[in-house]
């Protein structure tokens, strides 16, 4: 999953810095001396419009400032939302691993009970038949570790509505950053 987010980020980037470059040489060059002569060049005319003269070439359209400020606010937007989109799929990935209530059973065998002891390893009771094993299951291997004597009894799936799951989980977090307030 990292490997994942972290190539996400690199192409990302690339594709901001490449539409940064883009924008920056479509920019139009700003003639900074153009700029501080135009007051002066205000007084000449004024006293140019008092004194007969003969007709002056019309001058070039001004300078549009902010012209450009909507092709980089359209590049954040694009970059926003697609960060955006990413932590929806990673919040989704983890409110479904945490809510996951599917049994499989498949021909004889079903997964009883799961208890998850780290982010690859766990214990699994699977029922075979009228027999239930323990097994470890990690990343490289799954062991036998006992044959259980009593059976456990597998505990009814509650058809609770995910929308409820939210909620109580919501509920529980605020009741936490209350307390933690006082």
């Amino acid at each position: 999953m990292k490997k994942i987010l972290s190539v996400i980020f690199i192409w990302l980037s690339l594709l901001a810095n490449s539409y940064a470059e883009e924008v920056v040489n479509t920019a139009p060059v700003v003639d900074v001396v153009s700029e501080a002569v135009k007051p002066a060049e205000e007084k000449l005319n004024n006293l140019a419009a008092t004194t007969p003269t003969l007709p002056v070439e019309a001058k070039a359209a001004p300078v549009e400032v902010g012209k450009h400020v909507t092709a980089n606010m359209d590049a954040m937007s694009m970059i926003l939302s697609l960060l955006m989109v990413l932590v929806v799929i990673v919040i989704s990935a983890v409110i479904l691993k945490r809510f996951q209530g599917v049994r499989h059973s498949i021909n004889g065998l079903k997964i009883v009970t799961s208890l998850h002891l780290g982010a690859k390893e766990k214990l699994v009771v699977v029922q075979a038949g009228k027999k239930q094993l323990l097994l470890g299951v990690t990343a490289q291997q799954i062991s036998l570790i006992e044959t259980l004597d009593e059976p456990l009894i597998a505990a009814k799936e509650n058809s609770v509505d995910f929308a409820q799951s939210i909620a109580k989980l919501l509920k529980q977090k605020a009741i936490k950053k209350y307390d933690k307030q006082k």
